[in-house]
């Protein structure tokens, strides 16, 4: 009993242990991603060779203070062997380049003053795809944990939530940093698809890109769909049971709609594992094939102006 006893003590301990270990490193990644921001951030003399960056540290070391010291240190070792300004410089010149049609100007030029050529909005399309940057990563973290079942059993599905949720460190943070970025993603879409027809950009020559937003538009409400029944809790049966029917009820092609998206015209533990494999696999390259060509459009054509 008490050889038991202690290995449960043991056991908690090292758990304790790694957790403590999981949040410094985190939090240590998380500085060192925010130096290297603030240094390439940062306006250095062009004059100034990578190499004199250490000997300036030592000749000024007077004025200087150690965290400043260090971090000109780390820059510097970080950015002779990463190249990190080269790559900022080469960055910066070619965002410059691909915004090179800035719809501010049309409006300055014409002293617009209606609400939808508000320059802002005209970002709706690039949170848009920041929210899915957010939602990959966060996506893949929780997709290392997640068990949709097997055998047709989709009892794992809400016992790995439960885990992510309750066990994991940082599990409720990042599950629901993917939760609410969903929504803000669907928004963002919704908001950019209307601030497109709003101003006339889907008109020649944009009709292409128009049809691939409005495509995007369709597979962003489903990606958030399927994501919604992974859980397999009570509101995401719900959610199938009305998606379901309404598969069931489409004439001529119900019957194959409902055999593709919910694996059968009734539910059953199949569901989870075709929802699962449609989230994770089959979607995120449709998406990210018409996101790039999307992008590669707006570059070749720039941003279109109101009309």
């Amino acid at each position: 009993m008490k050889l038991y006893q202690t290995l449960l003590t043991g056991m908690h301990i090292a758990h304790e242990v790694r957790n403590m270990i999981q949040f410094w490193f985190l939090w240590f990644f998380i500085a060192i991603v925010v130096v290297l921001v603030a240094f390439t951030l940062r306006k250095e003399r062009d004059d100034m060779p990578r190499k004199d960056i250490l000997r300036a540290v030592e000749t000024n070391a007077s004025g200087m203070g150690l965290a400043e010291k260090v971090f000109l240190w780390a820059f510097s070792w970080l950015d002779t062997r990463f190249r990190i300004q080269d790559y900022w410089g080469m960055s910066k010149n070619a965002y410059h380049s691909m915004h090179r049609q800035m719809p501010l100007t049309h409006a300055e030029k014409y002293k617009l003053r209606i609400i939808w050529y508000w320059y802002p909005l005209y970002c709706l399309g690039g949170i848009s795809f920041l929210a899915f940057v957010i939602l990959v990563i966060t996506g893949t973290v929780l997709g290392l944990y997640y068990v949709p079942g097997g055998e047709g059993d989709p009892t794992p599905a809400y016992s790995s939530m439960e885990f992510i949720m309750t066990q994991l460190p940082f599990g409720y943070i990042i599950r629901s940093i993917h939760h609410w970025t969903t929504h803000f993603m669907v928004a963002a879409v919704f908001l950019h698809m209307c601030r497109v027809y709003f101003t006339g950009a889907y008109r020649n020559p944009r009709e292409l890109n128009w049809l691939i937003g409005v495509a995007l538009m369709f597979f962003t409400i489903f990606f958030g769909y399927s994501g919604y029944l992974l859980p397999w809790d009570s509101l995401a049966f719900g959610a199938a049971t009305i998606g379901i029917n309404m598969a069931t009820s489409t004439p001529l092609i119900g019957g194959w709609i409902a055999k593709a998206l919910f694996a059968g015209t009734s539910l059953s533990g199949q569901t989870v594992t075709r929802m699962y494999f449609l989230h994770v696999f089959i979607l995120p390259v449709i998406v990210t094939t018409l996101i790039i060509a999307h992008l590669f459009i707006v570059w070749v054509q720039g941003i279109a102006e109101p009309h």
